[in-house]
This record gives C-alpha cells, sequence and structure tokens, in this order.
C-alpha cells in the first residue's frame, strides 16, 4: 500500500514539473510575442502619437498666442481649434507620425533626440512646399522673416510629444 502511494506521488510530481515546464514555455513565448510588435503595429501607434504631436503644436500656438509672443512676431491670431479647421493639421501630424512609426524601433535608445529632430522633416515640407504652394513663398518669407521663426518655434513641441507618445503607448520595448 505504501508502494502505491509513492508511485502516485512520483506520477503526480512528475505531471506537475510537466505543466510547470510547459506554463514556463508557453510564457516565454507569450512575453516574446508581445515584444515583438510589426511595423504596421508600429505605424498605427505612431500615428496616434503624431495626433499627439500635432495637438501640442496646436495647443503651443494657443500658449504664444496668450503670451503675446505670436503678435510680436506678425502672426494676428493662434490656429482654429474650430471643426473642421481642427482636422487638417491632426491628420498631417498622424501622416507625419506614421513615418517616424517606421524607423522608430531602430532609433528606440535615442528616441527623445531623434523625436526632436525629427521636426525638421514637417519643417522642411511646410518651407519647401506646402508654403510656396498657398503664396506664402520659400520659408514664409513673402509673410516676413518673423513668420519663419515663428513656424520654427511654434512647431518645436511636435517632434518631442509625438516621441513621448510613442514612447508612453509602445511600452518599454517597440
Amino acid at each position: 500500500m505504501n508502494t502505491t502511494n509513492k508511485l502516485d506521488e512520483i506520477k503526480v510530481q512528475n505531471d506537475t514539473d510537466k505543466q510547470m515546464r510547459e506554463a514556463g514555455v508557453e510564457q516565454r513565448d507569450l512575453k516574446a510575442m508581445g515584444n515583438l510588435m510589426t511595423v504596421g503595429q508600429r505605424v498605427a501607434i505612431c500615428f496616434a502619437a503624431g495626433v499627439a504631436g500635432a495637438a501640442a503644436v496646436l495647443i503651443f500656438s494657443h500658449i504664444l498666442f496668450g503670451l503675446g509672443v505670436s503678435t510680436t512676431l506678425g502672426v494676428k491670431s493662434a490656429f482654429s481649434l474650430k471643426s473642421p479647421d481642427i482636422y487638417k493639421p491632426l491628420f498631417w501630424g498622424g501622416l507625419w507620425g506614421m513615418l517616424f512609426g517606421l524607423f522608430v524601433k531602430t532609433a528606440w535608445n535615442r528616441l527623445y533626440l531623434i523625436g526632436f529632430l525629427f521636426v525638421l522633416a514637417p519643417l522642411l515640407a511646410l518651407f519647401l512646399f506646402f508654403l510656396p504652394m498657398s503664396g506664402a513663398g520659400y520659408f514664409g518669407l513673402h509673410q516676413g522673416p518673423m513668420f519663419t521663426v515663428y513656424l520654427l518655434l511654434v512647431n518645436l513641441p511636435f517632434g518631442i510629444v509625438t516621441a513621448l507618445a510613442a514612447r508612453a503607448i509602445l511600452g518599454p520595448e517597440p
């Protein structure tokens, strides 16, 4: 009788060990899968981060206007926060965020520096494409050189807020 109990104990112990090993493998697999995001997932997440960065630019424009910096630089009003005017900068911020998402994994160790420098890409597009298309000239110089300074200043939060939002949403690893 004692031998049967010992055999049952050994069998239960072996089954328990096997279950624990299998659970350990499953947990490692789940952990590894959780850390591996696809490029599409990172791009989608960074779209949201770019929208947050664009929202920071809109809010910063209102702060600058409230402090009187905008009027000193020749800007007569802050960006409109009313519908439908607000959607265009938020959408473009999301598109630029998607571009940021393409290389967020490679830039992860220096994400905030890269985010701070990332603002140069949308600024170059603004200065060399969008402003001339709207009639403001390259770098917005038809509006005066202070307008160019204002555009540089107001867009500074975009890259860093995009990086902060991406880090907050993506977690410890992309």
